[in-house]
């Protein structure tokens, strides 16, 4: 496992280690693609290596295993699409016996999708923890998030590269100079964002068409925003994705501008300044609203009983009936 740069995050975790005090649970917050994902796997690993020491070995089974994400005692939480009744019935579960005798982990990833109510069955755990688990939480901010739930972790905050470090990392990873410069630049050094961008060749692509649409939401101009899910691509092997990166990437578009709202900044988005026209135009409770429906609409692209036309026609009716409640 590579861990480049949150170097702050990494001396906290060693200092936890080494003082026999590392926190029941505790939040990584910042921006997407800034390492939260892969330190809560490290974190995981401090958990149970093997070896014990200020940092994980990385190469005792328990490592092997939770860097492979196949540790059966390190349960993985999608909070974007996890209901109140799903997180009720894992939190239960958490209460019996570990597969292998010790502790259980949780991971709770992208933990400011979270409404109150799912925030506020996580709190009777907070409050009371047990000495059976451990909760990690990832975030792109702390907007949104409980003060009560806040208060009771401890919390880190990660950074991204600066262009020079993340262009230097992709070059490392064989990926060439031009490339490397353009994309270390165009995401201003957030390694994650460019490693998705060269994973996915429909990645910028995505992004334009979820700015397009929120546009059209900003300028209340439905029938442009049933245009864009239009000209969206049809690939044959998975006729979801274009579905989803629509409504994951707008929704995060409608969660900058949320947090922005709030005082707080955008951290998740791929367009900073539209995300701040919307947060200029729309009330906070709007812009919670939009958080909301895309969520709700995230969790259908999963579901077993999924029609793309149907879903994406349904998710532009509620988003704009929203809208216009402003």
């Amino acid at each position: 496992m590579e861990i480049y740069g949150n170097k702050g995050a990494l001396k906290r975790l060693s200092e936890y280690k080494e003082s026999e005090r590392m926190p029941h649970s505790l939040l990584f917050f910042g921006d997407t693609g800034t390492g939260k994902r892969t330190l809560a796997d490290y974190t995981a690993m401090l958990y149970f290596c093997e070896r014990g020491g200020t940092a994980p070995c990385m190469t005792c089974l328990n490592c092997e295993r939770t860097e492979k994400h196949i540790h059966p005692d390190v349960i993985y939480i999608d909070c974007e699409n996890t209901s109140v009744t799903k997180l009720r019935e894992i939190l239960r579960d958490s209460a019996g016996a570990s597969v292998e005798g010790g502790i259980r982990v949780y991971i709770l990833s992208e933990f400011q999708f979270f409404n109150r109510e799912c925030q506020n069955a996580l709190l009777t755990y907070l409050e009371e923890p047990s000495d059976k688990m451990r909760l990690i939480l990832t975030a792109s901010n702390k907007n949104g998030i409980l003060p009560t739930i806040l208060s009771r972790i401890a919390l880190i905050q990660t950074e991204p590269l600066t262009v020079t470090e993340c262009e230097n990392v992709l070059k490392d990873g064989g990926v060439s100079e031009e490339e490397a410069e353009k994309l270390a630049r165009m995401y201003k050094g957030n390694l994650g964002m460019s490693l998705k961008a060269l994973e996915s060749e429909n990645a910028a692509l995505y992004f334009d068409f979820a700015r397009e649409y929120a546009e059209a939401v900003y300028s209340g101009e439905e029938y442009k925003a049933l245009t864009v899910i239009q000209r969206l691509p049809q690939p044959k092997d998975d006729k979801r994705e274009p579905v989803r990166m629509l409504v994951t990437e707008t929704g995060k578009l409608f969660h900058d501008a949320f947090a922005k709202a709030c005082g707080g900044k955008a951290s998740c988005g791929c367009d900073e300044a539209l995300a701040q026209r919307l947060a200029e135009k729309y009330p906070v409770s709007v812009l919670s609203e939009l958080c909301e429906v895309s969520q709700h609409f995230g969790g259908i692209v999963s579901s077993v009983y999924f029609n793309s036309k149907i879903t994406l026609n349904a998710f532009t009716a509620r988003i704009f009936e929203t809208a216009e409640k402003n």
